[in-house]
């Protein structure tokens, strides 16, 4: 599945090294989501400890995902 995601959310990931590859719908692509607070706090379970990613924080012991299009993606498809 291909995910379409408003024009406004994309223009403010200005720093996504991988040009959006996470709307292809290739589940590979995305952090997996383990609990979120609201829309604003999503803890991940980041893809492995090679990738980097500008909007991956960590804290704690966790990781939060501070990407708009990929906070979008889990809010619109619970993916």
């Amino acid at each position: 599945m291909r995910f379409a995601i408003n024009e406004d959310i994309l223009k403010k990931a200005e720093k996504c090294r991988s040009n959006f590859s996470c709307l292809s719908g290739r589940n590979d692509c995305l952090c997996e989501i383990e609990d979120y607070a609201g829309e604003n706090i999503h803890f991940i379970k980041p893809r492995n400890s090679e990738h980097v990613c500008n909007y991956k924080m960590g804290f704690g012991f966790s990781y939060i995902c501070n990407c708009p299009v990929r906070k979008a993606v889990y809010d619109q498809y619970r993916v």
